[in-house]
């Protein structure tokens, strides 16, 4: 193996492999160091199975109220083996292929635990060997760890990662935290037919996005079953005949299950030892190129914000490239924006996304705002498969009248993100915006819409047109 490396990047997860695979493609010698499995959290433990699950809850939920659509379908049978075995095929398939990428883009790969030794020294533990290499740049992603609740040993609590592969189903579960995760895993087990209590210690759910998309889905969450308990904090968790009794808000709640989603925390430990700042929190301070304290040190994904997003990270990843490259004395490939917005989302039904500013950030950074709404009752496409719950909502700068947030709750609103974003990081007006032309019927159509009542001419709904704006 090469001694001396322009890149090391520990971590293999979506924000390290990004890393390694971008450094490649600026004609970097590069290793990718990764203790477990290729993928990190996302791929293995948390994006890619929650979100197969999430479609078999799916498919289970479109079974169960087919008639609607005409087609009757006897004796429907949830099968949670056959259920495990599709997400473990979905994970394992694509790993394989992260592999297969790997090799193809030239990126050397080892298996081992690596640390930090100093500036531009790394320690690998592999296969029980012991080496140090040298690098001109260190990339750390390291990602995160669930952030756990103090309870009773034998109390049956799990992490989010640990509760999509279990090993049978619970009938009556509490999940504990109110952010997408949280969200994500009440809706998958009260949809396959569990009794679920969704517990947040905040006003609401969703704390991070769009109020009025939080307060929606939350009341689209009751309508569908699921107990909501807000502004209640969990203090404790003991057992009781193989059974949970989570102490939450001066009342006892005995539950099959307990699912803790509240939150992750940075794998930070050690890093200050070698001069790099930390943050309060324990994640890792970084400028605008994720530059650490140490200048041959970067730092990206969790590791910089404790409970991050895949595709932030990976965004975070070029950033760090571009850096180095730069600090190498190149010139780097990849244009990186100097802000951007990472779309915020939940993969519940209704999905809920936030896109850009919400109303309140506006108002905290003294922008005053325009808003329109569009429901999604009044789209036909939204019609058409029956899901009309929920509408989108735009927030546009009162007086250059770009569009700064868009906001949607409804039918398949993850992948609507990529116009909204594009919308929003373009800064680009409401006209602009409103005049691209969306197909009949579609989805998309929902923004167009909004887009058209900020402007005081709706089409599909019946709002009295301002035509002095035009």
């Amino acid at each position: 193996m090469t001694e001396q490396w322009d890149v090391v990047v520990i971590g293999g997860g979506p924000a390290g492999y990004t890393a390694a695979i971008r450094a490649k493609q600026h004609g970097l010698n590069v290793l990718l160091v990764e203790r477990d499995e290729l993928g990190g959290t996302c791929l293995n433990r948390g994006c890619i199975p929650s979100k197969a699950l999430i479609h078999c809850a799916k498919v289970w939920h479109t079974v169960k109220n087919a008639n609607q659509f005409g087609v009757n379908v006897a004796e429907a049978n949830l099968d949670w083996d056959a259920i495990q075995k599709w997400v473990n095929r979905v994970v394992q398939t694509l790993r394989r292929g992260l592999q297969s990428l790997l090799q193809h883009q030239g990126v050397s790969v080892v298996k081992g635990e690596a640390r930090l030794l100093g500036p531009q020294k790394v320690h690998i533990s592999s296969d029980g060997s012991e080496q140090t290499l040298s690098a001109k740049a260190v990339v750390l992603a390291t990602g995160s760890s669930p952030l756990k609740i103090p309870h009773d040993p034998n109390a049956p609590v799990v992490s989010e990662e640990q509760a999509l592969f279990l090993p049978s189903f619970p009938q009556n579960v509490a999940v504990i935290g109110g952010g997408a995760s949280g969200v994500e895993m009440a809706w998958i087990f009260n949809t396959l037919g569990a009794k679920v209590t969704l517990i947040e210690m905040l006003p609401r759910i969703l704390p991070a996005m769009d109020e009025e998309v939080a307060e929606g889905l939350q009341q689209a969450l009751k309508r569908q079953g699921i107990a909501i308990l807000t502004n209640t904090k969990v203090s404790h968790i003991s057992a009781r005949q193989n059974k949970a009794i989570v102490n939450a808000g001066g009342e006892e709640l005995e539950v099959d299950l307990v699912i803790c989603a509240a939150g992750r925390k940075a794998n930070s430990e050690g890093l200050s030892e070698h001069g790099i700042t930390l943050n309060a929190n324990g994640t890792v301070a970084v400028d605008e190129w994720q530059q650490t304290s140490v200048l041959s040190v970067f730092a990206i994904g969790d590791l910089v914000h404790g409970s991050g997003t895949a595709h932030g990270g990976m965004v975070e990843a070029e950033r760090a490239v571009c850096g180095i490259v730069r600090q190498l004395g190149g010139e780097p490939l990849i244009p990186v924006p100097s802000s951007y917005f990472v779309p915020i989302c939940a993969y519940t039904e209704p999905q809920a996304l936030s896109v850009g500013l919400t109303e309140q950030e506006a108002k905290e950074r003294g922008i005053d705002t325009e808003v329109a709404r569009f429901p999604w009752r009044a789209s036909g496409a939204a019609m058409t498969i029956g899901m009309t719950e929920g509408f989108v909502k735009v927030v546009a700068d009162a007086k250059t009248k770009r569009v700064i947030g868009i906001h949607i709750l409804g039918a398949d609103a993850t992948n609507l993100n990529g116009e909204a974003s594009l919308i929003v990081a373009s800064g680009v007006s409401i006209e602009q915006a409103a005049n691209v032309v969306r197909q009949h019927p579609s989805l998309s159509e929902g923004i167009k819409e909004a887009l058209w009542s900020l402007v005081g001419l709706p089409l599909h709904t019946a709002k009295r047109p301002n035509r002095g704006r035009v």
